[in-house]
């Protein structure tokens, strides 16, 4: 879908009807494009516009390069689909004279968040570079929330794991539950850093481009903020990843204590019943030359040695705090 956006009395508008890249057009948004909205736009601004192949690349040169007089950038966005987990998708900046262009094939909110709100204040529009900025430090405010929730949850998760009452299947149940519940949140802020590492590349590209294409102050110092956001949220993602790690650790190490106390009554059984099986069988082997068959007090001594075997070793044990 080809989206066309003009400067009309100090607001962005949509163009209604079949598009037409105009003088008043400062952005071109192309969502899920068609090779007919790509060319119309490549034959217009005289650009090549990066397919989708080519924004699933890695490399920092084609991600972030000039060609033709016009920037190209491209980042790692963080969005939360209708249904389902956030997720991640590339999306591509172009800097293409006064005019932006976005390609993008999934539709994070702070698209139409910015198009929203950039109408109810007096926010800059009067250029591509305007908007681009404008649309950056949306997407920050976006990535900020994100790390918030993942905050949320990480915190929640600190006070289940060392709160956990209970024994039994129940205590494991809840380890398994926390368990998929951490594996959840690293991932989910596995995304957030990426996402964050990818916007601080783009912005310091941005920063370096905004000086060679002579933007103003006030714009130039709007990029230099944002790339500082961008930077504590950069470092607060990846204290949420050592977090997240750390409560993984604390929670294998609960449960490896759980199992070992489950081997520890194993023991206890084997230390307890052990020596009393030994006697047991030993009177029991029914031979004949055996005194204490015979004796009137063999049984009931039979019986006080196999008390005695169980409980001394136990005692011995105790003191000893191997059980």
């Amino acid at each position: 879908m080809l989206t066309i956006y003009e400067l009309k009395s100090g607001e962005l508008k949509p163009q209604a009807g079949q598009p037409k890249i105009t003088e008043q057009v400062v952005w071109i948004d192309l969502l899920n494009p068609t090779p007919a909205e790509e060319a119309k736009v490549e034959k217009a601004l005289k650009i090549d516009v990066p397919t989708r192949e080519e924004q699933q690349e890695i490399e920092v040169s084609s991600r972030l390069y000039q060609e033709d007089g016009a920037h190209f950038m491209t980042a790692t966005l963080m969005y939360q689909p209708e249904q389902g987990e956030p997720r991640t998708t590339p999306v591509t900046f172009i800097l293409a004279g006064q005019r932006l262009v976005t390609v993008r094939y999934a539709e994070p909110r702070a698209f139409s968040i910015y198009v929203t709100r950039c109408n109810r204040s007096e926010t800059d529009l009067r250029s591509g570079s305007a908007v681009l900025i404008g649309l950056l430090e949306t997407i920050i405010d976006r990535l900020a929330d994100f790390i918030e929730r993942i905050q949320a949850e990480v915190e929640g998760l600190s006070h289940s794991i060392f709160e956990i009452k209970g024994g039994g299947a129940s205590r494991q149940r809840r380890f398994d539950v926390l368990l998929r519940a951490i594996g959840r949140e690293g991932e989910i802020a596995s995304k957030a850093r990426e996402s964050a590492h990818s916007l601080g590349r783009l912005l310091t590209f941005l920063v370096n481009a905004a000086t060679g294409r002579k933007e103003e102050k006030p714009l130039q110092a709007r990029i230099r903020t944002a790339a500082r956001d961008v930077i504590s949220l950069t470092d607060h993602a990846t204290f949420l990843s050592g977090k997240i790690i750390f409560l993984l650790d604390a929670t294998l190490g609960m449960i490896n204590i759980q199992q070992n106390d489950i081997i520890k009554i194993f023991s206890v059984a084997a230390v307890v019943f052990l020596p009393p099986t030994l006697l047991a069988s030993i009177y029991g082997m029914n031979f004949h030359n055996m005194p204490e068959l015979d004796w009137m007090f063999g049984y009931p001594l039979a019986l006080i040695l196999m008390v005695l075997a169980a409980v001394l070793p136990y005692i011995y044990f105790k003191r000893k705090g191997w059980l």
